[in-house]
């Protein structure tokens, strides 16, 4: 168990490593899911074997983004909403 002086000591190195690399600005609420996120799974016994700080945040933002929407997938979704009012049109123009 880490003692409090520990702890904090952690505390202030994942904010100083964090604060770094952060890019996000007005998304301090992020920030603070992600500093819990490496609290939680940064493992001081562990030192170079394990993740860094860095790949960390990468980590936490790979999972928030894992459902994000692509360039690719918004110019699909436009293509399908095109295609269904021309199939739409030509339902309509079929019924006159």
């Amino acid at each position: 168990m880490m003692s409090n002086v520990g702890t904090d000591n952690l505390i202030e190195h994942i904010i100083d490593e964090v604060d770094k690399v952060w890019l996000l600005d007005h998304r301090d609420d992020l920030k603070n899911d992600c500093m819990k996120f490496i609290y939680k799974n940064y493992d001081v016994e562990n030192g170079e074997l394990g993740l860094n700080i860095k790949d960390l945040v990468i980590s936490f933002l790979s999972i928030k983004c894992a459902d994000a929407m692509s360039e690719a997938d918004l110019e699909d979704m436009a293509r399908a909403e095109e295609e269904s009012k021309i199939s739409s049109y030509q339902e309509a123009d079929q019924g006159l």
